[in-house]
């Protein structure tokens, strides 16, 4: 749905009065009305291209997730795209990046289900021109997060999806969305496992485990270190880990 500059000024004060208050429920209800507001005004406004778009299995996360300040900005990225003349000035690649990025900032699963009018989808032989790369790196691409479509089991690659790709900065987005997209669908000991093989690769470059080498600092005195960076990715992914053997646990029903 596109919006006036009216409703988009309601909508940015109910966030902003969310955010204010610290008003958990209506800022879920503000963002339930984003993205679906977001994901109509896609095939309005590129009806030649995209046909439809539809969320699907969808669960918000808690309102509590989103009072930070950077949400905030995203917010606000995503009303100025909906406004009538900035949609009609912007092109699909980029409303469906922010679309893409928005919907996994703010769910805790599901997916987008485009369909795409028949001329909007390419060939990979068109894509390995257009990229100036092999027909087999454009196959390695696809497996890293390039989309595509299948139509009667021949892989259809959408002509907004290759312009993102060109670009190398938003290829590696693509590609961290792709990551995130696949997670969703992963078993608890499949996400355990990828888990555990970043935490391995860690203990490989830092010659041990994070107990040994960091475990009696604090955040202060780990934000000091040259690796504060990985550090704090690395004790991430053993809450995470933890957190999964629980999950784990619960589903094999045992108190282990």
């Amino acid at each position: 749905m596109k919006m006036s500059l009216a409703i988009i000024r309601k909508t940015q004060e109910s966030f902003d009065l969310a955010f204010q208050t610290k008003d958990a429920d209506l800022l879920e209800k503000e963002i339930r009305f984003l993205l679906f507001s977001l994901g109509d005004s896609i095939p309005e406004t590129f009806s030649e291209s995209v046909r439809f778009v539809k969320l699907r299995e969808t669960k918000l996360k808690p309102g509590e997730k989103f009072m930070s300040e950077t949400f905030k900005m995203f917010v606000h990225e995503a009303l100025e795209v909906l406004d009538e003349e900035n949609l009609r000035n912007n092109e699909l690649s980029n409303v469906k990046l922010l679309f893409e990025k928005l919907f996994l900032e703010t769910t805790d699963c599901g997916y987008i289900d485009y369909d795409y009018d028949i001329a909007e989808l390419v060939s990979t032989e068109y894509a390995a021109e257009y990229l100036e790369v092999s027909k087999p790196t454009i196959y390695k691409y696809l497996g890293n997060g390039l989309e595509y479509k299948e139509i009667n089991n021949v892989k259809k690659i959408p002509k907004a999806a290759l312009k993102l790709w060109s670009d190398p900065a938003t290829a590696f987005e693509l590609q961290w969305i792709h990551q995130e997209k696949k997670r969703r669908t992963q078993t608890l000991e499949e996400k355990l496992e990828t888990i555990q093989g970043r935490i391995t690769e860690y203990e490989i470059e830092y010659g041990g485990e994070f107990e040994l080498l960091y475990g009696n600092l604090d955040d202060k005195d780990i934000d000091g270190l040259d690796e504060a960076v990985d550090v704090f990715d690395w004790q991430e992914y053993i809450e995470q880990k933890n957190a999964l053997l629980k999950q784990i646990q619960v589903k094999r029903g045992t108190n282990a």
